[in-house]
């Protein structure tokens, strides 16, 4: 697992990229929160979603029910290294957010 250091070495995300991430870790399907699925369409090829991606902070999996014309849709994951960063950065983060982590719009 990457280390604090590490993390820091590599540099900040976007303010953008912060809040896609630090969003989808509240979700993560652990204790009953939510998962965050999307088309895939729309990840695959986003640069938004790839450096996320290539920095191996999010990782996705692909649902494909194998029937032509069905959408693939990704599961988007937060990994242990991009918990770790969401965790170090969070008091930057979340004043950053539209909505607060009770869902209410600031």
């Amino acid at each position: 697992m990457a280390t604090e250091e590490e993390i820091a070495a590599e540099g900040r995300l976007s303010a953008e990229q912060e809040i896609i991430l630090y969003n989808i870790a509240l979700r993560q399907d652990e204790l009953g929160r939510q998962q965050t699925n999307v088309l895939l369409d729309k990840v695959e090829n986003d640069p938004l979603y790839q450096e996320l991606f290539e920095r191996e902070l999010l990782t996705y999996q692909v649902y494909d029910h194998g029937k032509e014309g069905t959408p693939r849709v990704a599961n988007l994951i937060v990994t242990l290294k991009g918990t770790r960063y969401c965790i170090m950065y969070a008091d930057e983060i979340e004043p950053n957010r539209r909505w607060d982590v009770a869902g209410n719009l600031r």
